[in-house]
């Protein structure tokens, strides 16, 4: 009797034993990390976005298997429709879902304001000796005499001239180039004309209208020949692929231009033509510098020292940096004049 007494005593105690043990070691997630309680787990397409911007939700339960249809998503305890909600008013969003009676980790996504405005580029393939080419020319300052027209930028890209840049003909075989004049917007579009003497303002203009993720800021200085500048580069959004072109351009040059058109006065030539915007050193790659992947982070900024030789006898000079994504076309754009400091705008 005694034995049978002991017997059941044991197994009690390892019932005991075995459920508390079972109880300690049930890891809940508690929000901070993987899943909710019991495993649920939710997951956001993106955790920074612009105002009014529309976000998917993903729900899964504790074996990994997608069970969004089944839960309820709260955006601030609001229930949401479906799976995904355009995020409106700038701030931290808490997003969490239920199943039945188990409820998610807390998936934060900050909603913010552009912080960058948008400029565009224009590449001039052009050459003193080139008769069309004052289109183009003209074309640029008419852009600029439009209201926001100093936000399109424009580097002069010479051939066969005294101002030839020696990476020229990389340029136009990289980007199509086969005539003179030939306007590249943003190294993604042609430049259309419509007519002889006359370029489409309204197309570089309308580059304006977008909204950009990265902005960037200038600050460079003179030592001799050689120019020094801090380029940063900052991010809204995560982004990848990104490349950093910066380049230095001259203005001021008098040379003659070779003129078909009626601009400028018309006639055959334009002895004392002032060229500017000329493109004359790189202090990148011509098509780019990797940034490197961890640096393209939301809220981020990247920043590069980088130095050029200044060659020609010339005190007005610029610096021109612009971002380009990972298919080569002109995200961004910033210009400073040499010596001075041009933050983030």
């Amino acid at each position: 009797m005694k034995t049978a007494n002991f017997l059941k005593m044991m197994i009690l105690f390892l019932a005991v034993g075995i459920t508390s043990c079972s109880s300690n070691s049930t890891d809940d997630g508690g929000g901070t990390g993987g899943g909710g309680t019991n495993g649920v787990t939710l997951e956001s397409s993106k955790t920074r976005v612009y105002d009014n911007t529309l976000v998917n939700f993903t729900v899964r339960d504790a074996s990994g298997a997608i069970v969004s249809s089944q839960a309820v998503i709260t955006v601030d305890g609001t229930p949401i429709t479906g799976t995904s909600a355009i995020l409106t008013g700038v701030g931290t969003k808490s997003v969490q879902a239920t199943l039945g009676s188990d409820t998610s980790n807390t998936v934060s996504v900050n909603v913010i304001n552009p912080s960058y405005s948008t400029k565009a580029l224009i590449e001039d393939y052009t050459g003193a000796w080139c008769g069309w080419c004052p289109r183009i020319s003209q074309g640029i300052i008419d852009v600029h005499n439009m209201s926001g027209g100093e936000d399109v930028i424009a580097v002069a890209v010479h051939n066969g001239d005294a101002m030839a840049f020696p990476l020229e003909a990389s340029m136009r075989s990289q980007f199509g180039v086969t005539g003179f004049p030939t306007g590249i917007l943003n190294r993604d579009a042609r430049w259309a004309s419509v007519s002889g003497d006359a370029m489409n303002i309204s197309q570089p203009m309308q580059l304006l209208n977008t909204v950009k993720p990265v902005g960037l800021a200038i600050n460079s200085s003179v030592s001799g020949s050689t120019v020094n500048a801090t380029v940063k580069v900052g991010f809204d959004l995560d982004q990848t692929g990104m490349k950093l072109v910066v380049v230095l351009l001259e203005n001021g040059v008098v040379a003659a231009q070779t003129n078909y058109t009626s601009n400028f006065g018309g006639g055959s030539s334009i002895p004392n033509f002032v060229h500017n915007d000329i493109l004359r050193a790189s202090f990148t790659d011509i098509f780019g510098d990797a940034i490197p992947a961890d640096q393209q982070v939301g809220g981020g900024v990247y920043s590069v020292d980088l130095t050029a030789n200044a060659s020609a006898n010339s005190t007005d000079w610029d610096v021109v940096a612009f971002v380009v994504g990972a298919t080569g076309e002109v995200v961004n754009v910033q210009k400073a004049t040499v010596g001075t400091n041009k933050d983030f705008d």
